[in-house]
């Protein structure tokens, strides 16, 4: 070889090791600054209390409500009708809520996470057990999570579930019996975790696949070292995954814009769980929504509750403002009180404790005229002291059926009433369907004052003589996604043109008219990233679009 060119090639061969060993430094660099993450630590498992109901006997699944403070939500194994029941942290059993006309299934697991309505958590069931290895589909029940107050330990109660949704899955390689479900808080995607001796394989359904009313073909994620997958939860924050069987959790933790794939690559740490005999067939487990720990919970009748506290660290509690079940003054006197009502302490007023109304569940009844023509409106108000400043502010309402909420004067809701409306008016639509749902929606948090402030609502009834009313409020320190919304709107060469934003992945229905009076639903758009556009051809005539529900 000539001499410069054997020169030539120890250089290449030298700055080809320079990059391996780049590289190597590199991947070695970020391996480390992973490994440095301090792994999140929890005490041993202390008893809460047992199930303090005879409903509740093979508890399969179990979720921790993000928007009813303390309450868990469990069900029935195989066999069970399509049911949910509310307890305390402590076991006391505060309500049933079932699905009608579902009668059996396998239902493995439960999850709460975002659906097809930005204002709402989604309780998601899943009927997804197959010890045979037969079902061609399994399916998925979800609805809006109905609101749980902790006055309901004295008079627990017993609801159906208005329009809960089916959704039929299918494995693309199955079927597989599977034990484990858990949804995305910062995605709305759906995980299955099957159940096998020695692995597990992890299938995903996305956002938009669950929105669409179609039947959804899962997509294989990975395969991950954990056997005899049973249950599965994602923490709120979308930062820590843990699936469990008897005797054993694996703990996965996740970084801030990591999907839940990647983030199963890595080992799982052990966390504490209960052992047999103490737990005997501990199926359950789910994460404290502020991150203060997980709760664990077995099958079998009258079982404890376990809760594991998390040591490490203390991860800063939510300022609640407001609560559920608080005292409220309120006007039923079948008049409209005085102009500026919506920040007059003065005004005639009587007090009552929350939840305010009448046909049943309310803690105190409120007077609504003659049966056949009840007031339209019912007004509400309250203060507060609001000295802390709040990052994130949230505000949840139980209502029906019209309802505007003010915040030191300033409006900051509104739904199923127009502009303007006086105490005459009726609300535009019945929301008596998920009148027992929060109904959530981020607040700006400028309007909070140093010291005292006031909240106030008025609620107007659809119908002369529906038959119940209902109210509660919740104003608390939280993040909630805001609903679709155009942002912009346009004609480019001949074709009209709209821009959405709102929730990642969310599928939005979009209404389009000539007239404001005639209208069709013919589409959907995927937000991607947050964003989507609806198009349509231009003609002479104006076009509108509107979203839908």
């Amino acid at each position: 070889m000539h001499p410069l060119a054997r020169l030539r090639a120890r250089l290449s061969f030298a700055r080809s090791r320079l990059r391996f060993l780049a590289v190597f430094v590199l991947a070695w660099v970020t391996a480390s600054a992973r490994s440095a993450t301090p792994a999140p630590e929890f005490a041993a498992g202390i008893s809460n209390g047992v199930v303090g109901t005879y409903n509740v006997t093979e508890a399969s699944g179990l979720v921790v409500s993000r928007q009813s403070p303390g309450v868990l939500w469990t069900h029935n194994d195989s066999g069970s009708r399509g049911s949910v029941f509310a307890l305390a942290t402590n076991g006391t059993y505060l309500a049933r809520h079932y699905i009608p006309d579902v009668f059996t299934g396998d239902f493995e697991d439960i999850s709460v996470g975002p659906g097809p309505l930005a204002q709402f958590q989604y309780v998601y069931l899943g009927d997804i057990g197959d010890n045979p290895l037969t079902r061609t589909n399994i399916r998925v029940f979800r609805f809006p999570e109905p609101a749980v107050l902790a006055y309901q330990t004295n008079a627990p109660v017993d609801l159906p579930i208005f329009n809960a949704q089916e959704i039929l899955l299918r494995y693309p390689d199955g079927p597989f019996n599977a034990e484990a479900m858990m949804v995305d808080p910062i995605t709305g995607d759906l995980f299955i975790t099957t159940k096998h001796t020695n692995t597990a394989r992890v299938y995903q359904a996305t956002r938009a696949q669950l929105d669409s009313g179609a039947l959804v073909t899962l997509t294989f994620v990975r395969e991950i070292n954990f056997r005899s997958a049973s249950g599965a939860d994602i923490s709120a924050d979308g930062s820590m995954i843990a699936i469990r069987r008897p005797g054993r959790v694996g703990l996965w933790t996740r970084q801030a814009g990591q999907s839940v794939s990647n983030a199963l690559v890595a080992n799982p740490i052990t966390v504490p769980v209960i052992g047999q005999p103490d737990e005997p067939n501990g199926e359950a487990i789910a994460f404290d929504p502020n991150g203060l720990g997980y709760y664990t919970l077995s099958e079998g009748v009258t079982q404890p509750i376990y809760f594991f506290a998390r040591t490490d660290i203390s991860p800063p509690v939510p300022r609640v403002f407001l609560g559920p079940g608080e005292e409220w003054q309120f006007n039923d006197f079948g008049f409209p009180p005085q102009p500026g009502w919506q920040t007059n302490l003065q005004g005639d007023f009587t007090l009552g404790l929350a939840p305010l109304g009448y046909g049943g569940g309310e803690q105190t009844p409120v007077s609504f005229g003659d049966a056949g023509a009840k007031y339209p409106t019912t007004y509400f108000l309250k203060t507060f002291s609001g000295d802390i400043v709040a990052s994130n502010l949230a505000l949840r309402v139980i209502f029906n059926d019209g309802i505007a909420v003010y915040l030191n004067g300033a409006e900051i809701l509104r739904r199923n009433l127009d502009v303007g409306a006086s105490y005459e008016t009726y609300a535009s639509a019945s929301n008596t369907n998920r009148a027992r749902c929060w109904h959530s929606v981020p607040v700006n948090p400028a309007l909070l004052r140093q010291g005292e402030n006031v909240i106030s609502a008025e609620v107007h009834r659809f119908d002369a003589d529906g038959p119940s009313l209902i109210f509660d409020l919740q104003l608390v320190e939280a993040k909630v996604d805001s609903p679709p919304r155009f942002t912009s709107r346009l004609i480019t060469n001949g074709v009209w043109s709209a821009a959405l934003q709102g929730p990642n992945g969310l599928s939005v229905r979009i209404d389009s008219s000539a007239d404001l009076q005639n209208w069709s639903t013919n589409r959907f758009v995927i937000l991607t990233n947050g964003v989507g556009a609806v198009t349509e051809p231009a003609t002479n005539a104006a076009r509108f679009f509107r979203i839908g529900e």
